[in-house]
């Protein structure tokens, strides 16, 4: 049996003596020799396989070598592969132009130099192997397009089918935290008004429940607004410009009295780095910051924030820096998910959306997000924004 690794080399000659002559000086090629004795043989060979050379006689009964290289070349497959012609006698001029008429690369004369064969069979089986290289390369190649090309249809319609489930849980949640907002509030309102109008009609534990449904209508309300927020920090379109972050950190100081003194000291070191972002995105992602850092801190301390900025890499870094509980290392990607509340409510309120709503936002003006901490040593919490020219980011 031939070694498919190796290539094969067709002896066509009618006479025995030759074709061992033939085979002893090719052996040292280490390829598949293989030997017919007649043309007719050669074709059914050829039927089944693929050769790098064929040494033909030219002289043989039946069918001469002419006639066998005609009817080797009306096969497509073997249009091209080089046929060695040899002959016992030197062959007219005519005879060579009808020899390499129909295909032959080379004429050789008995007795055949060994070299002289080996050589000439041996350029034709590198070229072969050559050709062979670049066809399995070209194969695998295509193989490789295709399975890539599936990929990527299959990747177009996975996001396709995402980006529509996503649309529709973005409605879901928007049209559901929306619609959850008029019974809460109206069960806040009636609760405020059965204390205003009828408490001193109801015993200490009726006064109790309905303390605890307003408490609990207004933890829901806050929920549902900032669920509604992250929709909209998700959703809407954001254009990006520069912004002066003196006048930005003023504003967001003014509007909450728990970062005003005396309950917190909110220092800030101006003059602050201007950053390009989305003024609305960026103001609700510092606010977010800034009153997690005066509300996460031991009782009776009073809150000491410093707010500065420091060119990076990426732009500008701009740092709030609490002296707070701190945070363990190990729950940095936690805080950043959404409900990923690491204390519970009886200790420090909260709903667990506030860093989302940071991250998701930082992300959409082109910036990240990031917190340095140990527990017991307040946190620096940071926003990285480019700077440059105003662009606009879609979502």
């Amino acid at each position: 049996m031939s070694d498919p690794a190796k290539a094969n080399i067709l002896l066509v000659d009618d006479e025995p003596g030759k074709l061992m002559s033939h085979e002893v000086i090719l052996t040292q090629l280490g390829e598949n020799i293989v030997k017919v004795n007649s043309g007719l043989k050669a074709l059914e060979f050829l039927l089944k396989n693929d050769c790098a050379v064929i040494v033909l006689d030219v002289n043989m009964p039946v069918m001469d070598g002419f006639e066998t290289a005609a009817l080797i070349r009306q096969r497509p497959s073997l249009e091209r592969t080089p046929i060695i012609f040899v002959s016992a006698y030197n062959v007219s001029d005519f005879d060579r132009l009808k020899g390499y008429g129909i295909g032959a690369v080379d004429y050789l004369f008995i007795p055949v130099i060994p070299d002289v064969l080996r050589a000439k069979v041996q350029v034709f089986v590198e070229l072969f192997k050559q050709k062979q290289i670049i066809t399995n390369q070209a194969v695998f190649l295509a193989q490789q397009n295709r399975e890539k090309e599936e990929q990527i249809r299959t990747i177009r319609e996975l996001n396709e089918r995402l980006n529509i489930a996503n649309e529709e849980l973005e409605a879901f949640s928007y049209t559901v935290s929306h619609d959850l907002r008029g019974p809460v509030r109206a069960m806040h309102g009636f609760s405020e008004i059965l204390l205003a109008d009828y408490q001193s009609h109801l015993p200490p534990e009726g006064v109790s429940h309905l303390n605890r449904i307003l408490k609990a209508a207004t933890r829901m309300d806050a929920l549902i607004r900032d669920i509604l927020a992250y929709a909209r920090a998700t959703k809407i379109e954001l254009s990006m410009e520069p912004i002066n972050l003196d006048a930005l950190l003023e504003s967001i100081l003014e509007s909450h009295e728990s970062l005003q003194q005396p309950r917190a000291h909110v220092a800030v070191e101006r003059p602050l780095h201007g950053v390009v972002g989305n003024e609305a995105s960026l103001s609700q992602c510092l606010s977010n910051l800034l009153l997690n850092a005066v509300k996460f801190v031991p009782q009776g301390k009073t809150p000491e924030v410093r707010v500065r900025t420091d060119p990076s890499d990426a732009g500008v870094r701009i740092w709030i820096e609490d002296n707070g509980i701190g945070i363990d290392p190990a729950h940095f990607e936690r805080i950043f998910q959404m409900f990923g509340r690491i204390h519970d409510t009886t200790t420090y309120d909260g709903n667990g959306i506030g860093l989302a709503i940071v991250k998701r936002g930082v992300q959409r003006m082109g910036g990240k997000v990031g917190v340095e901490s140990q527990v017991g040593q307040g946190s620096k919490f940071w926003i990285e924004l480019p700077g440059g020219e105003p662009r606009s980011v879609q979502a």
